[in-house]
C-alpha cells in the first residue's frame, strides 16, 4: 500500500523505520518535514510505501516556490534531499515509490530535483527508466572517528596556517545563542545570497529551525572584537553533522572566519560524538567551483553521489529559467 503523508501528528511509525534504517537522514527526517510545514516558500509531504503492517520505504517531497503566488505556475519544483529512504535498499519498493510520485505530482511542479547525499546506486537504473537525467555531484565527508591530530594533519597546511592566523590575531568560535546575534548571522547570509544573485528562506525559517530542534540546528559565530564576522548554520542528526548554511563579512575575510569557522565546528562535533561531517555539496566535480576548493582543503574524502533531474513541463521550464534570469538582473541592481 502507498499513501501521501501530510498530516501534523501521527510521525511515531515514519520516525521507527528512519531510525532503523543505514540511510536515514536530516533532510528525510520529521524534523525537516515540520520545518518546511511552516514555512511558507515549501509544502512538503511525505509518500509511505507500506507492506505486511510494515513501513517499508518512504520519501519526503518539498514542492517549493520562492517568487510568491502570482508566479506559482513558473516558478514551483520538487526538491528530494537524501530520498528515498528504503528497507533493505530494495529498487522494487523505490520503484514503487516514484510511480506514485509521479501519478500523484501536484500540477503545479515545472520539475524535480533529487539531491543525493548518499549512494543511490539501488535504484540508478529505476531513475534513469523514469526518465530523470543523472549528473555528477561531489561532495566533502570528514570521518570524526579519527584522531584530532590526524584530522588536523589532513588539512592543508595553507589551510591550516590561515586557521592559525585567524586565532593569533584574536578571532574567537562559539555558539550563537543570543536574538541580535542571530538576527546579525542571517544578515550576513542575506548578503551573500544577494550578491550570488540566489532565493533564500525567510528569518523565520531559521528561527523555526531553532525552535523545533531540540538540538538538530546549531548556529555558531566568528567573533573578532566581539563582532560577528561569520557563521555557521549546522543540521545535527543521526551521527553526522551537515554543513548547512554558512557566510562571512567581506570586508573581514582577512581574518579568516570561515577557514577558522568551519574547524573549529568540525572539532565540535568531535568532541561531542558525532562521527561524520559533512560540507553539504561541492557542485560538478567538472566544473570549477571555488567553494568545491575551499571544502576540499580540509582533507575530507571526497564523494560523488550525484543528483536526477526529471522536467515535466518543458515549456514552462524554459519560461521559468528566463524569468529567475531576469529575477537575477533585477536583484542584481537593488
Amino acid at each position: 500500500m502507498l499513501y501521501k503523508f501530510d498530516g501534523i501528528s501521527g510521525f511515531l511509525d515514519i520516525d521507527k523505520f528512519l531510525c532503523g534504517n543505514k540511510d536515514n537522514n536530516v533532510f528525510q527526517s520529521v524534523f525537516y518535514y515540520k520545518l518546511n510545514l511552516q514555512s511558507s516558500e515549501s509544502k512538503p509531504y511525505y509518500i509511505v510505501c507500506e507492506e505486511n503492517g510494515g513501513i517499508k520505504g518512504i520519501m519526503l517531497i518539498n514542492t517549493q516556490n520562492f517568487f510568491g503566488k502570482l508566479l506559482k505556475k513558473f516558478a514551483s519544483r520538487s526538491v528530494i534531499i537524501g530520498g528515498p529512504v528504503v528497507d533493505g535498499s530494495n529498487p522494487e519498493t523505490a520503484q514503487k515509490i516514484f510511480d506514485y510520485y509521479i501519478s500523484t505530482l501536484p500540477k503545479e511542479v515545472i520539475y524535480t530535483q533529487i539531491r543525493n547525499i548518499n549512494s543511490l546506486g539501488y535504484c540508478h537504473d529505476v531513475m534513469l527508466n523514469a526518465g530523470y537525467k543523472y549528473t555528477d555531484h561531489a561532495n566533502y565527508l570528514i570521518d570524526l572517528c579519527e584522531s584530532e591530530e590526524n584530522l588536523w594533519n589532513k588539512v592543508y597546511s595553507k589551510r591550516r596556517n590561515e586557521i592559525r592566523r585567524a586565532s593569533k590575531e584574536g578571532v574567537s568560535v562559539r555558539e550563537i545563542n543570543e536574538k541580535k546575534e542571530f538576527d546579525e548571522s542571517y544578515k550576513i547570509l542575506s548578503l551573500v545570497y544577494t550578491k550570488a544573485k540566489l532565493p533564500l528562506p525567510d528569518r523565520d525559517y531559521f528561527i523555526n529551525a531553532k525552535n523545533l530542534s531540540d538540538g538538530t540546528f546549531k548556529a555558531f559565530g566568528a567573533f573578532y572584537e566581539g563582532i560577528l564576522i561569520g557563521f555557521l548554520y549546522a543540521l545535527c542528526y543521526n551521527g553526522r553533522v551537515y554543513n548547512w548554511y554558512a557566510g562571512s563579512i567581506s570586508d573581514f575575510l582577512k581574518k579568516y572566519p570561515n577557514d577558522i569557522i568551519t574547524w573549529e565546528v568540525i572539532k565540535w562535533a568531535k568532541i561531542n560524538g558525532y562521527s561524520k561531517f559533512d560540507f553539504g555539496g561541492a557542485g560538478n566535480p567538472k566544473k570549477e567551483y571555488g567553494v568545491r576548493d575551499f571544502k576540499k582543503k580540509f582533507g575530507g574524502n571526497e564523494v560523488n553521489y550525484g543528483r536526477y533531474e526529471l522536467i515535466h513541463k518543458p515549456g514552462q521550464m524554459k519560461m521559468s529559467e528566463f524569468g529567475f534570469r531576469t529575477w537575477q538582473i533585477i536583484r542584481g541592481k537593488k
